[in-house]
């Protein structure tokens, strides 16, 4: 049986680089290069190397589609070494910015 897709956005895959930076929970910025995985208007899924609270608010550039601003975690999964991680946009992209994202 398959798992009803409940998204409002259609995602656009896309994989390339991004750097994001967050406040751990002594207050210290932490930065990280991650990979995108998808994006859609409002948000992003992306894979890092190590886990992230849920709620923490980060700070992201994705440079080769022109991407940057802050986003929430949403979710967290771990999938071997890695961690995948769904962030809501703060700012929600438009459906000409999307289809301007290279194919992967």
């Amino acid at each position: 049986m398959f798992k009803k897709d409940n998204r409002q956005h259609q995602r656009v895959q896309y994989l390339g680089p991004a750097r994001i930076s967050w406040e751990d929970e002594q207050g210290l910025t932490r930065f990280a290069h991650a990979k995108c995985i998808d994006i859609s208007a409002e948000g992003l899924r992306i894979e890092v190397p190590e886990p992230i609270p849920v709620r923490a608010r980060l700070s992201l550039r994705a440079d080769r589609i022109n991407l940057s601003g802050s986003a929430t975690v949403r979710n967290i999964t771990w999938r071997g070494c890695k961690y995948i991680l769904g962030v809501n946009l703060t700012q929600a992209q438009t459906a000409e910015f999307l289809a301007m994202i290279p194919a992967a």
